[in-house]
C-alpha cells in the first residue's frame, strides 16, 4: 500500500491549493478526486449540443475585494473578462415586474436608505478575514435574514428588493439564511452597493484553467473516480479507503469535500461535535442554476426578483446561435433545470413571450459529491460552529469554501481555507520531523 505525507480529498479550488501548498513545503502529496474531472463545485463545459462553453457551477470573482483569488490570478498571469453592460431590466418585487434601471419611486428612497445604512453599519462590526465568522458580540446577527429585515417595517417593494439579493446570492430563501453570513458578504463588498455592481469578472478559458495551473505548479498527482468512504486515524498514520476497497496511507489527510457530503464518509475517531452537527444539519445552499438559449437579442437583460421562480436572470453571452441567459432559482423544489417547459415559464416571467430554444443545467443538489451548492449558513450555525470547523481532528484537517473566514461560498474562500488547512498540516509535519531529528541526535550522541 503506497504511503505519502499528505492525502488531499477533493480537487476543487480548496483541494488544489492545499495540495500545492503542501508540496511546496516539501511533502509528498496525493490528491483523490471522486469525479472524473477537476473543479469540485465548479464546472466549465459545453452547453448541450453546442460549441459554447459555459460555467455550470461557480462563475464569478471580485478580485478587487477578494485578496486570495486576486493573488492566484496574478501569480499565474490569468486574464479576466466581464459580463455585458445591461440595457434592459426587470425587478420582480411588489407583486409585479418593474422594467426600469432601478425600481423605486422617490417616496421609497427614505426607507431604502434607512435599511441600507443599518446593513452597512452592522456589516462593519464583522472582522472580515481576521477570524471565523462566529465572533463574540455578533450573536444578535445570527438570526434568519428575513427576521433581521422585518425589524425595519419596510414598504413591500423595499422589503422584497432587500430579500431578493441573498435569495439569489446564497441559493436559499431568506428565512433559512443567517443574517450574519449574509452581512459578511456585504462586509467583503465594502457596502450594500456591492451587491449590485461587483458580479462581473470571470476567468478567460473558465474556472478550470486556474485549478489546472495550481495543480501543475508542483506537478501534483491526481487519482480520479476515487469515492472516499472511510478515513481512519490510527494515531501515527491515517488510512483512507475508497468505495471499491482500495486503501491509501498518509501521515495527514486534508478533507476538502463540502460539508453536505461529510455524512458519506465514515470518520474514525468520529468527527467532533461541530463537524458532526454541520454534517447532519447541512448548510442551506440549494440553488438551481440554468442556462437558457434564446434567439439572438440586441439588448442584454438583467433581472432580480423574490417572488419570481428565477431570483436572478441575466444575459451573459450573445453568439451567432443565439443569446445565452443565466438564471438561478433558490431551491430544487422551485425549478427542475432539466425541464425545458419549466425553464421557459420561469424565463418568461421576466421576458414575456420570449422563445427558449434549449436549456441546460447540472443538478448539484442530487450530485453525491456536492449534495447542495455553495455555502449558506443557516440561522444559529455561524456562532455555534464556524470557529470549531476550522480546527483539525487529530491527523485529519479540513479546508473548503464552506469554512472560510472571509468569502465563505466563493472561490476566494476555498483558496483561503485550503491554504489554512495546508499550513496547519505543514506545521505539524515539520514539528514531527524536528522531533525525530532531535531524537536521532540523542541516540547518536
Amino acid at each position: 500500500m503506497e504511503s505519502v505525507d499528505v492525502i488531499v480529498i477533493g480537487a476543487g479550488f480548496a483541494g488544489a491549493t492545499a495540495a500545492r501548498d503542501s508540496a511546496e513545503a516539501g511533502h509528498s502529496v496525493l490528491v483523490l478526486e471522486g469525479r472524473d474531472r477537476l473543479g469540485g463545485r465548479t464546472w466549465y463545459k459545453h452547453f448541450r449540443g453546442k460549441e459554447k462553453a459555459l460555467e455550470f457551477g461557480g462563475t464569478w470573482i471580485a478580485p478587487d475585494q477578494q485578496r486570495y483569488v486576486k493573488a492566484e490570478i496574478e501569480r499565474y498571469g490569468l486574464e479576466l473578462f466581464q459580463s455585458p453592460t445591461y440595457d434592459k431590466f426587470g425587478w420582480g418585487i411588489g407583486g409585479e415586474i418593474i422594467n426600469a434601471p432601478f425600481p423605486f419611486p422617490a417616496s421609497d428612497w427614505p426607507a431604502l436608505e434607512r435599511v441600507i445604512a443599518r446593513i452597512d453599519s452592522d456589516s462593519d462590526r464583522i472582522r472580515f478575514y481576521e477570524e471565523p465568522l462566529g465572533q463574540p458580540g455578533l450573536e444578535d446577527l445570527d438570526i434568519p435574514f428575513s427576521d433581521y429585515v422585518d425589524r425595519f417595517d419596510l414598504p413591500d417593494r423595499v422589503r422584497d428588493f432587500i430579500l431578493a439579493w441573498p435569495a439569489f446570492y446564497f441559493g436559499a430563501y431568506p428565512d433559512k439564511l443567517s443574517a450574519l453570513h449574509v452581512l459578511s458578504w456585504n462586509t467583503g463588498f465594502g457596502s450594500a452597493v456591492g451587491w449590485y455592481l461587483f458580479l462581473v469578472d470571470k476567468i478567460v478559458g473558465g474556472t478550470g484553467v486556474l485549478i489546472e495551473r495550481i495543480l501543475h505548479d508542483q506537478q501534483l498527482r491526481v487519482e480520479y473516480n476515487v469515492d472516499v468512504r472511510q478515513v481512519r486515524d490510527h494515531g501515527d498514520h491515517v488510512v483512507v479507503t475508497a468505495e471499491d476497497g482500495t486503501q491509501y496511507t498518509a501521515k495527514h489527510v486534508i478533507v476538502t469535500a463540502p460539508i453536505n457530503t461529510w455524512e458519506r464518509i465514515d470518520f474514525s475517531p468520529s468527527l467532533p461535535y461541530s463537524h458532526q452537527a454541520m454534517a447532519t444539519e447541512k448548510q442551506a445552499g440549494e440553488s438551481v442554476k440554468i442556462w437558457a438559449l434564446v434567439p439572438k437579442q440586441d439588448e442584454a437583460f438583467f433581472g432580480v426578483g423574490i417572488h419570481t421562480t428565477l431570483k436572478w436572470l441575466a444575459t451573459e453571452y450573445t453568439t451567432d446561435e443565439g443569446s445565452y441567459l443565466c438564471g438561478f432559482a433558490s431551491a430544487e423544489a422551485d425549478l427542475d433545470g432539466s425541464d425545458l417547459e419549466a425553464v421557459t415559464r420561469a424565463v418568461q416571467e421576466f421576458l414575456p413571450g420570449i422563445e427558449v430554444l434549449d436549456s441546460d443545467s447540472h443538478d448539484w443538489n442530487n450530485d453525491k459529491f456536492s449534495n447542495g451548492t455553495w455555502m449558506a449558513y443557516r440561522p444559529g450555525q455561524v456562532i455555534a460552529h464556524s470557529q470549531a470547523l476550522q480546527q483539525p481532528h487529530g491527523r485529519v484537517f479540513f479546508g473548503n469554501s464552506d469554512l472560510a473566514s472571509g468569502w465563505a461560498g466563493w472561490f476566494d474562500g476555498a483558496i483561503e481555507s485550503g491554504a489554512r488547512a495546508a499550513a496547519q498540516s505543514n506545521e505539524k509535519l515539520h514539528a514531527a520531523s524536528a522531533d525525530a531529528d532531535a531524537d536521532l541526535l540523542v541516540e547518536q550522541g
